[in-house]
Parts: C-alpha cells; structure tokens; sequence
C-alpha cells in the first residue's frame, strides 16, 4: 500500500527527518567532514532512485545536497568550528 499522497507534497513526518538529517549533517560538517565526501554519498544514494517512480526520494537527495554544498552555510560552519576549538571564544 502507497501511504504517500498524491499532491506532490513532503509529509509532516518526512520534513522531520529531513531538518534531523540536516542537524547530524551540520554536526559532522563543523566537525571538519569536508561536504564533498557527503555529497558524494548523497549522490550515490540518489542514483538508485528511479525519477519515474521515486520522485520525491529524488528531491529529498536533491535538496539535502544543496544545504550541504551551501556556501553560505559554510560560513556558519567555520564559526561554529572556530567556537568550538577556541574555548575562550564563548566566555565573556
């Protein structure tokens, strides 16, 4: 039985595990995982994905390699990583 709807829509529940993902993802990037060891799992993972038939497993890949090759993120994540090597960095 095809639980998902038929108006093209991520549910509630799938957009749950995507920002969960997005969280460990961030955590491994500040931890200096380099995104193109990601996203080169990601797109793996994407491939076996038929578009005809899996077209919103397609995009979940699509969009979750996005945020990780984000270069604004990349950013943030240098400062999180500076904060969290640099132990004076967060006191007052």
């Amino acid at each position: 039985m095809n639980e998902e709807s038929d108006d093209g829509k991520l549910r509630d529940s799938e957009i749950a595990l995507m920002d969960a993902l997005k969280t460990a993802f961030e955590v491994m990037l500040s931890a200096g995982v380099k995104p193109a060891v990601i996203d080169k799992l990601l797109a793996s993972q994407q491939k076996q994905y038929p578009q005809d038939a899996m077209p919103r497993a397609v995009y979940v890949m699509s969009a979750l390699r996005v945020f990780v090759n984000d270069s604004d993120r990349s950013k943030h994540r240098e400062q999180v990583r500076q904060i969290l090597t640099d132990p004076s960095a967060g006191s007052a």
